[in-house]
Formats: C-alpha cells, structure tokens, sequence
C-alpha cells in the first residue's frame, strides 16, 4: 500500500469517527439540554465562509427558560447568515457549559451524514486494499 493511499485511508476513517461524534454531542445536547436564550453580545465572520456570502460565528450570555442560573460566556456551535439582533433559542449540557447548540437537524446532520459516509468509505478502503493479491510467479 502507498503512503498516499494509507494517509487517505487514515484521513477518511478518523475524519469519519469525528464527525460522527460531534453530530451524536450536537443531537444529545438537543435531546437532553437545557433550552433558553442566547443573547448575543459579538459576533465575526467565520473563517470559513464565503467572501460574497459571509457567515458570522457569535458568542454570548446564556439565560435559561426557567431563569435557575446565568452562563455570561458562551459560544454557538453553529454559524448565522446574518448577526441575530435577537436573542436566539439555543440548547446547554448544563450550568457549566461552554458551548451553546440551535435547535434544529441542521445542528447535526450535515457532520453526521457526512461521517456515515466518510467512515464506511475509509474501512472499505482500508479493507480492500489489504485483500489485494501479488500476481504469483511462475
């Protein structure tokens, strides 16, 4: 096997395996976090977006719908097409959380159905490779 193949092999495995564990801690945090309002206090454009269709990534005070405590730092774990100039609906693991997640399957979809694909590919890669049989010699 090639370095070029095993490095692709290796890239689409664990590229695969992250993606799918950051959709299952987006969607968890869904199921089972706490919903309230992140108000937002700065917002930049993110790195990876499109100089003609910027996205911006936010960062903000968390307020929970029952009011029990007040996370005054956080940042979303998405990105907005536009800067929210209300107080947005988000999900936290809790009182400790660093991290706020929106609601929605945009949320986790994308990364997992792309990790669905990306981790099969990668082991049938890995395991196609390796049945490959030297010519015999005569």
């Amino acid at each position: 096997m090639s370095v070029g193949r095993a490095w692709r092999i290796l890239l689409a495995i664990c590229g695969g395996a992250v993606l799918l564990v950051i959709a299952a801690l987006r969607l968890h945090t869904q199921l089972t976090g706490i919903e309230g309002s992140l108000v937002e206090t700065s917002c930049q454009v993110s790195d990876t977006s499109d100089k003609d269709d910027p996205a911006y990534e936010c960062v903000g005070s968390f307020h929970p719908a029952d009011r029990t405590f007040y996370i005054p730092y956080l940042k979303v774990d998405t990105t907005f097409e536009a800067i929210p100039r209300e107080p947005v609906a988000v999900f936290v693991d809790g009182p400790g959380a660093d991290t706020a997640v929106v609601p929605g399957k945009s949320a986790w979809l994308p990364q997992g159905l792309t990790g669905l694909v990306l981790l099969p590919a990668g082991i049938f890669m890995a395991v196609r490779g390796s049945r490959r049989r030297t010519p015999a010699v005569a």
